[in-house]
């Protein structure tokens, strides 16, 4: 391999040249005893000639529970949602090419990861999260994959693209527009509200607010809320800023029961752009593969001992069929 087109080596790819166990290419990269002589020097030489550079992550890569990163539902458990589930697949690739290991533990089973995990990756967003803390305590670097705070954290640019929805609504004329969220009180609403807030202040129109409780099924649940408001009041909105993209689906559902025209009379948005149920959404995407990927290099500098920092990842927003 030329320098020109030198990337960083998967260690995998030196332990398929070498025939050898992942864990014996890591013996030999970071000098560890187990392995013979020849062997090691045989790995280096490979190693040498794919021009294999170890990142922070794959210098931990030596044996047992350093090779292993516990991915950590919040304390919703039930919040494995479509997002959820595209964003762990991401993060499994984007490990997977660090040579590490993704293990996934349910909030109940959060006291367990120090034991079985040699770093840790934190999903799901609530006040008072006891789990930075709890890897602290035990020496376990982790990223956190939402608000900003102290240690690692990645998340998207929440306010901003709730604004750029908010905004494009206004643009087309709306002056009813609501907000549909989830739990509107807890800290993980606040930030995609406030862009919601300060789009309407700046029109100089008033905020309403559909405050949806925690659930199982965010469309489903969306619908019967909107459903109780247009039974009462059938034209009280002429826009809808969902906080997802499953509550988007579950307020066109709603609108449509109620004969309502989609976008002409009641305009509608998402957040996420998730794979089939945003086909004909107006919906706020994020870079989920890119989210998944800076998680895995910022954890990679808290297993260096890099100082902590907080990425925000761009959003876009996408105008299609529902406003």
């Amino acid at each position: 391999m030329g320098r020109a087109a030198a990337k960083t080596a998967n260690i995998r790819e030196i332990a398929r040249r070498a025939g050898v166990s992942i864990a014996s290419v890591s013996r030999a990269l970071n000098d560890k005893p187990g392995i013979s002589e020849a062997l090691r020097e045989r790995i280096l030489t490979i190693s040498r000639d794919v021009e294999y550079q170890p990142s922070a992550a794959a210098r931990q890569l030596i044996s047992g529970k350093a090779a292993v990163v516990g991915i950590s539902l919040g304390r919703r458990d039930f919040e494995l949602r479509p997002y959820y589930i595209l964003l762990y697949q991401h993060l499994t690739v984007a490990l997977h090419r660090q040579g590490m290991v993704p293990i996934f533990f349910a909030h109940d089973r959060t006291a367990t990861l120090p034991e079985q995990a040699g770093a840790a990756i934190l999903l799901g967003e609530f006040a008072d999260d006891p789990r930075p803390e709890l890897m602290a305590s035990h020496g376990v670097p982790c990223v956190r994959i939402g608000l900003a705070g102290e240690g690692f954290s990645v998340a998207p640019e929440d306010r901003h693209g709730i604004y750029l929805a908010t905004r494009h609504l206004i643009e087309g004329g709306r002056h009813r527009i609501a907000f549909v969220g989830d739990d509107l009180q807890s800290p993980h609403s606040q930030h995609r509200l406030n862009g919601y807030r300060q789009a309407l202040d700046e029109a100089g129109l008033e905020p309403a607010l559909i405050d949806i409780p925690p659930n199982l099924d965010p469309a489903l649940t969306g619908y019967r809320w909107l459903s109780r408001r247009l039974e009462q009041q059938p034209h009280v909105y002429d826009g809808l800023v969902c906080e997802n993209d499953e509550l988007a689906r579950g307020c066109l559902t709603a609108l449509q029961d109620h004969g309502l025209s989609v976008p002409d009379e009641v305009a509608v948005t998402g957040f996420d752009d998730l794979p089939s149920l945003a086909e004909s959404l107006t919906t706020v995407r994020q870079d989920i593969a890119g989210i998944a990927e800076m998680s895995v290099e910022l954890l990679g500098e808290a297993l260096a001992g890099k100082p902590p920092r907080h990425v925000s990842m761009p959003v876009e927003l996408v105008v299609r069929e529902t406003g």
